[in-house]
Protein backbone atom coordinates (compact mmCIF):
# COMPACT_ATOMS: atom_id res chain seq x y z
CA UNK A 1 0.00 0.00 0.00
CA UNK A 2 1.11 3.48 -0.81
CA UNK A 3 0.68 4.71 3.35
CA UNK A 4 2.96 1.65 4.04
CA UNK A 5 6.01 2.22 1.63
CA UNK A 6 9.10 4.25 3.31
CA UNK A 7 10.82 7.44 1.81
CA UNK A 8 14.29 6.89 1.84
CA UNK A 9 14.75 9.57 4.43
CA UNK A 10 12.99 7.20 6.55
CA UNK A 11 14.81 4.64 5.54
CA UNK A 12 17.90 6.30 6.18
CA UNK A 13 17.36 7.86 9.28
CA UNK A 14 16.05 3.71 10.48
CA UNK A 15 19.81 2.85 9.20
CA UNK A 16 21.09 5.51 11.34
CA UNK A 17 19.27 4.87 14.64
CA UNK A 18 20.64 1.21 14.37
CA UNK A 19 24.09 2.43 13.86
CA UNK A 20 23.58 4.62 17.16
CA UNK A 21 22.88 1.24 18.74
CA UNK A 22 25.29 -0.65 17.28
CA UNK A 23 27.91 1.94 18.61
CA UNK A 24 25.93 2.42 22.26
CA UNK A 25 26.37 -1.66 22.23
CA UNK A 26 29.50 -2.01 21.36
CA UNK A 27 31.79 1.02 21.31
CA UNK A 28 30.83 3.16 23.75
CA UNK A 29 32.91 3.52 27.41
CA UNK A 30 31.53 3.56 30.62
CA UNK A 31 32.48 7.50 30.76
CA UNK A 32 33.73 9.95 28.47
CA UNK A 33 36.72 10.90 27.20
CA UNK A 34 38.37 14.14 29.32
CA UNK A 35 41.23 16.01 28.92
CA UNK A 36 44.33 14.23 30.38
CA UNK A 37 42.71 10.67 29.99
CA UNK A 38 45.91 8.89 28.38
CA UNK A 39 46.06 8.20 24.66
CA UNK A 40 47.81 5.42 23.40
CA UNK A 41 49.67 5.68 20.72
CA UNK A 42 47.06 5.29 17.13
CA UNK A 43 44.72 5.43 19.66
CA UNK A 44 41.17 6.07 18.53
CA UNK A 45 38.88 8.63 20.65
CA UNK A 46 35.55 8.18 19.04
CA UNK A 47 32.30 8.76 19.88
CA UNK A 48 28.40 8.24 18.01
CA UNK A 49 28.87 11.27 16.09
CA UNK A 50 31.71 9.95 14.07
CA UNK A 51 29.53 6.46 13.45
CA UNK A 52 26.31 8.44 12.51
CA UNK A 53 28.36 10.32 9.82
CA UNK A 54 30.69 7.47 8.99
CA UNK A 55 27.43 5.42 7.61
CA UNK A 56 25.95 8.53 6.68
CA UNK A 57 28.58 8.87 3.84
CA UNK A 58 28.64 5.33 3.03
CA UNK A 59 24.85 5.50 2.21
CA UNK A 60 25.99 7.96 -0.53
CA UNK A 61 28.28 5.67 -2.26
CA UNK A 62 30.19 8.51 -3.26
CA UNK A 63 33.61 7.01 -3.55
CA UNK A 64 35.92 10.18 -4.02
CA UNK A 65 35.46 13.71 -2.49
CA UNK A 66 32.04 14.17 -1.66
CA UNK A 67 29.92 16.63 0.31
CA UNK A 68 31.82 15.90 3.48
CA UNK A 69 34.94 16.48 1.83
CA UNK A 70 33.80 19.76 0.76
CA UNK A 71 32.76 20.98 4.12
CA UNK A 72 36.15 19.41 5.54
CA UNK A 73 37.97 21.33 3.53
CA UNK A 74 36.05 24.48 4.93
CA UNK A 75 35.73 23.81 8.15
CA UNK A 76 39.76 23.00 8.27
CA UNK A 77 40.42 26.02 6.86
CA UNK A 78 38.45 28.07 8.96
CA UNK A 79 39.85 26.60 12.14
CA UNK A 80 43.55 27.13 11.14
CA UNK A 81 42.94 30.55 9.86
CA UNK A 82 43.42 30.06 5.91
CA UNK A 83 41.93 31.39 3.22
CA UNK A 84 42.27 27.57 1.38
CA UNK A 85 42.35 23.78 2.13
CA UNK A 86 43.02 20.82 -0.41
CA UNK A 87 41.88 17.42 0.70
CA UNK A 88 44.80 15.16 -0.24
CA UNK A 89 44.73 10.73 -0.22
CA UNK A 90 47.91 11.44 2.67
CA UNK A 91 50.27 13.34 4.14
CA UNK A 92 52.84 12.15 1.93
CA UNK A 93 51.21 13.02 -1.16
CA UNK A 94 50.18 16.83 0.50
CA UNK A 95 53.95 16.96 0.67
CA UNK A 96 54.43 15.71 -2.81
CA UNK A 97 51.76 17.98 -4.17
CA UNK A 98 52.82 21.41 -2.05
CA UNK A 99 56.61 20.52 -3.63
CA UNK A 100 55.05 19.96 -7.16
CA UNK A 101 53.05 22.85 -7.50
CA UNK A 102 56.33 25.45 -6.63
CA UNK A 103 57.89 23.80 -10.12
CA UNK A 104 54.89 25.08 -12.03
CA UNK A 105 56.44 27.28 -15.08
CA UNK A 106 53.44 29.56 -14.22
CA UNK A 107 55.62 30.99 -11.42
CA UNK A 108 58.29 32.13 -13.40
CA UNK A 109 61.89 32.77 -12.60
CA UNK A 110 60.67 31.38 -8.96
CA UNK A 111 59.93 28.38 -9.71
CA UNK A 112 61.57 25.48 -8.76
CA UNK A 113 63.70 23.60 -11.52
CA UNK A 114 65.73 20.77 -11.85
CA UNK A 115 69.44 20.85 -9.57
CA UNK A 116 67.71 23.56 -7.66
CA UNK A 117 68.31 22.96 -3.72
CA UNK A 118 66.16 23.09 -0.95
CA UNK A 119 67.50 23.03 2.26
CA UNK A 120 66.10 20.44 4.66
CA UNK A 121 67.20 18.23 7.79
CA UNK A 122 69.33 15.38 7.70
CA UNK A 123 67.08 13.79 10.53
CA UNK A 124 63.40 14.19 9.60
CA UNK A 125 60.27 11.78 8.08
CA UNK A 126 61.58 10.96 4.43
CA UNK A 127 58.16 12.38 2.83
CA UNK A 128 59.44 15.63 3.59
CA UNK A 129 62.52 14.73 1.06
CA UNK A 130 61.01 12.33 -1.35
CA UNK A 131 59.69 14.73 -3.39
CA UNK A 132 62.10 17.12 -3.61
CA UNK A 133 64.67 13.74 -4.77
CA UNK A 134 61.78 12.35 -7.09
CA UNK A 135 61.59 15.67 -9.42
CA UNK A 136 65.50 15.87 -9.75
CA UNK A 137 65.52 19.45 -7.64
CA UNK A 138 68.86 18.59 -4.51
CA UNK A 139 68.13 17.96 -1.01
CA UNK A 140 70.70 20.17 1.01
CA UNK A 141 70.44 18.62 4.23
CA UNK A 142 71.16 20.50 7.78
CA UNK A 143 72.14 19.18 11.50
CA UNK A 144 69.61 19.45 14.06
CA UNK A 145 69.78 20.95 17.65
CA UNK A 146 68.86 18.63 20.89
CA UNK A 147 66.89 17.74 22.63
CA UNK A 148 63.79 19.81 20.03
CA UNK A 149 65.15 17.57 17.10
CA UNK A 150 64.57 20.35 14.82
CA UNK A 151 66.57 22.42 12.15
CA UNK A 152 69.79 24.11 13.83
CA UNK A 153 69.22 27.64 12.53
CA UNK A 154 72.42 28.95 12.90
CA UNK A 155 73.58 26.89 9.40
CA UNK A 156 71.12 28.64 7.85
CA UNK A 157 73.24 31.39 5.54
CA UNK A 158 76.29 28.49 5.22
CA UNK A 159 73.38 26.67 2.84
CA UNK A 160 72.35 29.01 1.10
CA UNK A 161 73.58 29.23 -2.73
CA UNK A 162 72.62 30.65 -5.97
CA UNK A 163 70.48 27.96 -6.77
CA UNK A 164 68.54 27.22 -3.12
CA UNK A 165 64.97 28.31 -4.05
CA UNK A 166 62.95 26.57 -1.03
CA UNK A 167 62.98 25.22 3.00
CA UNK A 168 60.86 22.76 3.25
CA UNK A 169 60.64 21.07 7.06
CA UNK A 170 59.08 19.90 9.46
CA UNK A 171 57.48 20.79 12.82
CA UNK A 172 59.12 17.32 14.48
CA UNK A 173 56.65 15.32 17.16
CA UNK A 174 54.85 18.43 17.51
CA UNK A 175 57.54 20.96 18.55
CA UNK A 176 57.43 23.80 16.28
CA UNK A 177 60.82 24.71 14.96
CA UNK A 178 61.99 28.55 15.47
CA UNK A 179 59.79 29.82 12.56
CA UNK A 180 60.91 33.43 13.31
CA UNK A 181 64.31 32.73 12.07
CA UNK A 182 63.57 30.41 9.07
CA UNK A 183 60.60 33.13 8.14
CA UNK A 184 62.80 35.69 8.28
CA UNK A 185 65.70 33.81 5.95
CA UNK A 186 63.24 33.15 3.54
CA UNK A 187 61.75 36.26 3.27
CA UNK A 188 65.43 37.56 2.87
CA UNK A 189 65.96 36.05 0.28
CA UNK A 190 62.88 35.40 -1.73
CA UNK A 191 62.54 31.69 -1.20
CA UNK A 192 59.53 29.01 -0.67
CA UNK A 193 58.61 28.28 2.41
CA UNK A 194 56.83 24.39 3.09
CA UNK A 195 55.65 23.54 6.46
CA UNK A 196 55.17 19.49 6.87
CA UNK A 197 53.23 19.90 10.04
CA UNK A 198 51.73 16.80 9.56
CA UNK A 199 53.10 15.97 13.43
CA UNK A 200 52.40 19.34 14.89
CA UNK A 201 48.34 20.21 13.87
CA UNK A 202 47.26 22.50 16.76
CA UNK A 203 50.73 23.45 17.61
CA UNK A 204 51.05 27.52 17.55
CA UNK A 205 53.85 29.96 17.49
CA UNK A 206 54.35 33.63 18.39
CA UNK A 207 55.61 36.29 15.98
CA UNK A 208 55.56 39.72 16.06
CA UNK A 209 53.11 39.43 19.06
CA UNK A 210 50.73 37.32 17.91
CA UNK A 211 49.96 33.48 18.06
CA UNK A 212 49.18 31.35 14.66
CA UNK A 213 49.12 27.82 14.49
CA UNK A 214 51.72 26.12 12.33
CA UNK A 215 51.28 25.22 9.03
CA UNK A 216 50.34 28.86 8.30
CA UNK A 217 53.38 30.96 8.31
CA UNK A 218 54.61 29.50 5.23
CA UNK A 219 53.49 30.03 1.52
CA UNK A 220 52.59 26.28 1.87
CA UNK A 221 51.53 24.17 5.24
CA UNK A 222 50.66 20.17 5.13
CA UNK A 223 48.79 17.78 7.67
CA UNK A 224 47.96 14.19 7.67
CA UNK A 225 45.64 12.34 8.97
CA UNK A 226 46.38 8.89 9.18
CA UNK A 227 45.42 7.34 12.53
CA UNK A 228 48.30 8.43 14.71
CA UNK A 229 48.41 12.32 13.64
CA UNK A 230 45.59 14.71 16.00
CA UNK A 231 42.72 13.92 13.64
CA UNK A 232 42.17 11.49 11.02
CA UNK A 233 40.06 10.15 8.33
CA UNK A 234 41.57 6.58 7.82
CA UNK A 235 43.71 8.03 5.46
CA UNK A 236 43.98 11.54 3.94
CA UNK A 237 45.74 14.85 4.05
CA UNK A 238 45.60 17.97 3.02
CA UNK A 239 47.80 21.06 1.46
CA UNK A 240 46.69 24.75 2.71
CA UNK A 241 47.66 28.60 2.00
CA UNK A 242 46.27 31.64 1.81
CA UNK A 243 47.63 31.89 -1.79
CA UNK A 244 45.02 31.57 -4.49
CA UNK A 245 47.64 31.07 -7.56
CA UNK A 246 49.20 28.22 -5.42
CA UNK A 247 45.83 26.58 -4.06
CA UNK A 248 44.66 26.63 -8.13
CA UNK A 249 48.49 24.86 -8.79
CA UNK A 250 48.10 21.98 -5.96
CA UNK A 251 44.16 21.38 -7.11
CA UNK A 252 45.29 21.33 -10.91
CA UNK A 253 48.68 18.83 -9.93
CA UNK A 254 46.11 16.94 -7.41
CA UNK A 255 43.01 16.80 -10.73
CA UNK A 256 45.47 15.47 -13.10
CA UNK A 257 45.51 18.87 -14.76
CA UNK A 258 41.95 20.47 -14.20
CA UNK A 259 42.58 23.99 -13.03
CA UNK A 260 38.64 24.89 -13.07
CA UNK A 261 34.96 23.22 -13.60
Amino acid sequence: MRGSKKSEKDVREGVLKAALKYYELSHKKTRPFVPGDRISYAGRVFDEKEIINLVDASLDFWLTAGRYAGEFEKEFAKFLGVKYCSLTNSGSSANLLAFMALTSPELGNRRIRREDEVINIAAGFPTTVAPIIQFGAVPVFLDIELPAYNIDCSLLEQALSGRTKAVMLAHTLGNPFDLQTVKDFCDEHNLWLIEDNCDALGSKYLINGKWKYTGTFGHLGTSSFYPPHHITTGEGGAVYTNEPELKRLVESFRDWGRDCW
